[in-house]
């Protein structure tokens, strides 16, 4: 899963939603310098990551991008998710997406010292580039895969990525439609399990 969707998964506590978004920052088992909710939305964004790369309908959406975009097909996948969840975001959250973005972007949390250097520096490129409301549009997904592009050295032409999705979007959109409702229910549970 990309950033949209693991902010979405933890909406309800803005605390373990913040750990949820700096999950990929962090590295290690041990977690003890960070606040017990940021803990658990690690170990969320944890829970998450593995359930999703090991999922049939990820390895599905995964395996027909591997022609094109190689090892990085699964990063493909995760952000063809949050454009869905973008482009659905009102059916799902009473909240608009454009307000929970700034909302998330102004968060009171990104002054805290324990933040991770890699998403302190990530955050005013969030914000200048509206990441997250960008998601729904294929021009601000176009932009998301050509950064990423440079970001890896072009070893896979994955600024191509809308194209790929424009191609067999029914395709794509009915695994997400398949795959995020388990989602949501296994995080449910995993919650339930681990932090009550």
């Amino acid at each position: 899963m990309n950033y949209l969707a693991h902010l979405y998964l933890s909406y309800t506590d803005s605390e373990e939603m913040f750990g949820n978004f700096i999950g990929d920052f962090v590295k290690g088992k041990n977690l003890s310098s960070y606040p017990q909710k940021i803990q658990q939305g690690i170990k969320l964004h944890r829970f998450i990551d593995d359930f999703t790369d090991q999922h049939p309908i990820t390895k599905e959406m995964s395996n027909k991008l591997k022609p094109h975009a190689g090892r990085f097909s699964m990063v493909v996948t995760d952000i063809y998710h949050d454009h869905f969840l973008a482009k659905n975001w009102n059916n799902c959250h009473q909240q608009s997406l454009r307000a929970f973005a700034d909302s998330f972007y102004h968060h009171k949390m990104w002054d805290e010292s324990w933040v991770p250097e890699k998403a302190t520096n990530m955050h005013p490129y969030l914000k200048l580039y509206d990441w997250l409301n960008a998601y729904q549009y294929f021009e601000g997904l176009e932009q998301v895969f050509h950064g990423m592009e440079r970001r890896i050295k072009n070893l896979a032409p994955i600024s191509k990525s809308v194209e790929w999705l424009q191609n067999d979007y029914n395709f794509f959109l009915d695994c997400h439609e398949a795959f995020f409702p388990q989602l949501e229910q296994k995080v449910e549970e995993f919650r339930q399990n681990a932090f009550d």
